[in-house]
């Protein structure tokens, strides 16, 4: 019941006009993000990055919207958020505190990965293509995607937008794509595989 109350209070209350307030008070108040509370997701995670990784040789890594940074051991691993207080509860020494929709303070090309856990499904419609275009212009060799998208705008909670992924990141992005899937059993499980494997194949063909 306690979650409830918190999730309403955030859903009513502070709402979501302010991305950066909204989020702010939900650290504070400790709301519960499953995948970022259970150690298999975690460990799971971790493996899938740290393999994908290796197969394209990439030897540092970006974690945008990197949350308490519980990736932090991936090699040449730097955390990006724009939510002062996660960052402060998060340990980090070095990060990047900014919003992904306006601009990265970071030089073209200059991560061999960059890594997005559920984050994109939370950037309103009207921002989504800048945070895209700032990603891909980071990135070097590959972008890692765990993101659910769909081709409809819509919103399936205040907080979460529906967006053709595929799509943005091949007309900003020139290295590799990888999409995962979100494991079952966290917050966001994948509704959308069969649409995101339909529209890869496409994205191939015409590549």
């Amino acid at each position: 019941m306690k979650e409830l109350l918190k999730a309403v209070f955030l859903k009513y209350v502070i709402r979501y006009q302010n991305p950066k307030k909204y989020w702010n008070m939900r650290w504070k108040l400790h709301h519960k993000i499953l995948y970022q509370t259970r150690s298999d997701f975690k460990q799971w995670y971790f493996q899938t990055v740290t393999d994908i990784m290796t197969k394209y040789d990439c030897n540092n890594i970006l974690e945008v919207g990197c949350g308490l940074a519980h990736l932090r051991e991936l090699p040449g691993y730097l955390g990006l958020d724009f939510s002062s207080e996660v960052l402060k509860r998060s340990g980090l020494q070095n990060f990047i505190s900014t919003d992904i929709t306006n601009e990265i303070a970071l030089p073209d090309k200059s991560y061999d990965a960059v890594l997005s856990i559920v984050v994109l499904m939370h950037i309103p419609f009207g921002k989504i293509e800048q945070a895209v275009s700032e990603i891909s212009r980071v990135a070097k060799k590959c972008v890692i995607l765990f993101e659910p998208w769909g081709t409809k705008h819509h919103h399936t909670q205040p907080h979460t937008f529906s967006h053709n992924l595929p799509l943005l990141f091949k007309k900003h992005f020139d290295g590799v794509i990888i999409f995962e899937d979100i494991p079952q059993g966290s917050p966001v499980p994948h509704k959308h595989r069969a649409e995101m494997l339909k529209w890869l194949e496409a994205l191939k063909r015409e590549t």
